[in-house]
């Protein structure tokens, strides 16, 4: 059975999604940026994932900073929506994802938990926004169109 190109274009075809984000731009009461290193790459990053199927963007801001931090927090504000050519992502395969991100800000009262995960293995720290380490592009991206980088 011969299959028409239009039908097996769609194995082969590069395909290109977009892809609904929250961000989450935490700072501690010294206005210190809090950022996760990434295990093996290295680089650092703000908390940012996929907002889930039912969920609303905020959920989806509160529920990334949870589960990349393990801190949540009641202060929470929508500051920008970013979009473009500049987030975008290519695989390896050749599959496009074309970022659409709501950027919130955030504050973390440091307390004793705060304090034992930043000073432990779990890749997190505050830095100074004007000496931040080496930045994933995405997070740099969002630094520099918010104005903080």
């Amino acid at each position: 059975m011969d299959l028409p190109a239009r039908d097996i274009g769609q194995y082969i075809a590069k395909r290109a999604n977009i892809v609904v984000k929250a961000a989450v731009m935490a700072a501690n009461e010294q206005g210190k940026l809090l950022l996760i290193q990434h295990a093996e790459q290295g680089h650092w990053r703000m908390p940012v994932g996929d907002m889930r199927p039912g969920e609303t963007i905020e959920e989806a801001a509160h529920r990334e900073l949870w589960e990349e931090t393990g801190w949540t927090t009641e202060l929470m504000s929508f500051e920008a929506l970013y979009s473009g050519p500049e987030l975008r992502q290519v695989h390896a395969n050749g599959d496009e994802e074309y970022y659409v991100i709501a950027l919130f800000k955030a504050r973390i009262i440091q307390d004793d938990l705060v304090e034992a995960r930043v000073n432990s293995d779990a890749g997190l720290n505050f830095f100074d926004p004007n000496a931040l380490p080496p930045l994933n592009s995405t997070s740099q991206t969002l630094l520099e169109q918010s104005g903080l980088k």
